[in-house]
């Protein structure tokens, strides 16, 4: 395939996925400047490995996405060596009691889906907050759909039962 055309294709699959793509950095970094530039590092490292992009549509919409996971596995990395100050900041926010009149829950799910394995993490964000389908996001995690159907029926177990937990400790309202 000659450039001209890798490149045609390049920016007509951007084009269908591109929503999607930079949704699946604001749900997972929090700061939406972070968000935009890890979406700028995807389309900039999938822009230089474009000659390796699948010709089906949907092995190249995985391939995006496969590729977002290392731009945002690496830009976590970074964030992670940020000051101590934010990170201070973050605990005192987490520390404070929500009011009893208008418990959010969004801190509690966010935990709960943390406290899975990383990839178990990443395959609960796939299908619930990307709208990927299991075998999607297997194609993304590279693991068999099977694997992904289990695994994503036990994580879902796991974050029930923590959030059942946590919400025991708020009061009724």
């Amino acid at each position: 395939m000659g450039g001209g055309e890798s490149a045609a294709r390049f920016e007509a699959l951007i084009r269908r996925n591109g929503e999607d793509l930079s949704r699946y950095f604001q749900r997972r970094l929090l700061n939406a400047s972070d968000a935009a530039e890890a979406y700028g590092e995807l389309l900039l490292t999938a822009w230089k490995i474009r000659r390796k992009m699948p010709a089906d549509e949907f092995d190249a919409r995985m391939w995006l996405f496969a590729t977002a996971r290392n731009v945002l596995l690496n830009s976590r990395r970074s964030l992670a060596r940020r000051s101590a100050a934010v990170q201070r900041f973050i605990d005192d926010a987490r520390a404070t009691p929500p009011a009893a009149d208008s418990v959010d829950l969004s801190l509690e799910v966010r935990e709960a889906i943390e406290s899975l394995s990383a990839d178990d993490a990443e395959l609960v964000r796939l299908v619930y907050w990307d709208g990927l389908r299991s075998h999607e996001a297997a194609a993304v995690l590279r693991i068999n759909p099977s694997t992904a159907r289990s695994r994503l029926s036990s994580a879902k177990r796991q974050i029930r039962a923590r959030l059942e937990a946590t919400l025991a400790g708020y009061p009724a309202v």
